[in-house]
């Protein structure tokens, strides 16, 4: 069955840019998901844990052949092969890969919950969905992103990127 996943990415660690390219690209190159569309790169205050580095965040919307399980699996895998290192909770990380949503599907266990439950108070997580994705209506809550980030508490700056090649 297919279904549309939507991957976050973030990077504030090493290079940040090449982090967040390589994980896309490993992903894309999986013969369980087609890349439909990738946002923008954003720079974002770190949200959750103050005194690091700036993040770089952006969404891609994949066609997705897998279980949620599986494709967390996937991720995990692909974190680890990038060179993610576990510092403790929102701390730097070279590359954090989140499941924001699944289709519609509203799922929770132990490990995963789906939809991402943070996705409506995280503006570097809706300001990049807003570009893929606006009109899309969060399952749990009834309400459109864009309509989530008009109305987010979040006082986190989030900007374009300006990448030098």
């Amino acid at each position: 069955m297919l279904n549309k996943a939507v991957l976050g990415f973030g990077s504030n660690f090493g290079s940040r840019i090449n982090n967040i390219k390589k994980a896309v690209r490993d992903l894309s190159l999986n013969r369980d998901l087609n890349l439909l569309t990738l946002s923008s790169i954003y720079e974002t205050e770190p949200w959750g844990f103050a005194g690091q580095n700036n993040f770089l965040n952006c969404t891609a919307v994949f066609l997705c052949r897998l279980t949620p399980k599986e494709l967390a699996e996937l991720i995990r895998r692909t974190e680890l092969k990038l060179g993610r290192i576990y510092r403790g909770k929102w701390r730097a990380r070279e590359i954090d890969i989140d499941i924001l949503f699944f289709s519609d599907l509203i799922f929770k266990s132990s490990k995963l919950e789906i939809p991402h439950p943070m996705i409506t108070g995280r503006n570097f997580v809706l300001r990049p969905l807003v570009e893929v994705m606006p009109g899309y209506i969060h399952p749990t809550c009834g309400r459109s992103i864009e309509y989530l980030l008009k109305n987010s508490s979040d006082k986190c700056k989030v900007k374009l990127y300006k990448h030098k090649n």
